[in-house]
C-alpha cells in the first residue's frame, strides 16, 4: 500500500508525461445515529443558554425607559428601574402627580407598610429555619497540637425545649404584628 505522498508523486509524474492523473473518489460516511445525537445535544445546549439568557435578561436594566423611551444611563435610573420599573424622571413625575392629587402620603404609607411586611416575613422565615436547625447536633472539628497535629472533635447541642418555646413566642408576636400591618395595608387604597 502506498502512502499519500507516493500517490501524489506518481500523479505529478503522470501529468508531466502528458497522461491523465489517476482519479480517486473519496466518500465520507457518517453515522446518522451519531448525527442525530450531536444535533440533539446542540439543540439542548442552545435551550440551556436561552434559559440562562432569559433569567439574566430580567435582572438587567434596559437601555431605554419602558415608559418614556429616554436613555437610562444614570445610576439613579438604574436604582429606580429596579424598584419601580421606570426611570428616575418618570418616577419623579409620578410622585409629583400624586402630590398634586393629594395622594402621596397614602402612597408613601403603603410603601412603608409593604417594606414592614417584607421584613416581618423575612424574620418569620429565619426563626423557622433557626427552630429546624436547633434540633440538629452541631459537630465542630478543631486542629490542636504544636508538634503533632491532632484533631479535636466537639459536639454541640442546644436546649431544644427552650429554643422551641422562644421560637413559638417570637412567631406568635411576629404573626400578630404581621396581621396588624396587613390590616393597615388593606385599609389603604392607592
Amino acid at each position: 500500500m502506498e502512502t499519500e505522498h507516493q500517490r501524489h508523486q506518481k500523479a505529478r509524474e503522470a501529468i508531466l508525461r502528458g497522461e491523465e492523473a489517476p482519479k480517486r473518489i473519496m466518500v465520507q460516511m457518517t453515522s446518522t445515529k451519531e448525527d442525530k445525537e450531536r444535533s440533539e445535544e446542540a439543540k439542548l445546549e442552545r435551550e440551556r443558554k436561552s434559559d440562562r439568557a432569559d433569567a439574566l435578561k430580567e435582572a438587567r436594566t434596559p437601555w431605554f425607559c419602558p415608559k418614556c423611551n429616554k436613555v437610562m444611563k444614570h445610576r439613579n435610573d438604574d436604582k429606580m428601574y429596579r424598584m419601580n420599573g421606570q426611570c428616575f424622571d418618570c418616577q419623579l413625575e409620578f410622585e409629583h402627580q400624586l402630590r398634586l392629587e393629594g395622594k402621596f402620603e397614602e402612597y408613601e404609607n403603603k410603601r412603608i407598610l409593604n417594606n414592614q411586611l417584607a421584613y416581618l416575613n423575612d424574620q418569620i422565615e429565619s426563626i423557622e429555619v433557626w427552630r429546624k436547625d436547633a434540633s440538629k447536633q452541631v459537630i465542630a472539628y478543631d486542629q490542636v497540637g504544636v508538634k503533632d497535629i491532632e484533631l479535636h472533635k466537639e459536639k454541640w447541642s442546644q436546649n431544644t425545649e427552650q429554643v422551641e418555646t422562644m421560637a413559638t413566642e417570637s412567631l406568635e408576636e411576629l404573626n400578630k404584628m404581621k396581621e396588624e400591618v396587613e390590616e393597615k395595608l388593606n385599609s389603604l387604597e392607592v
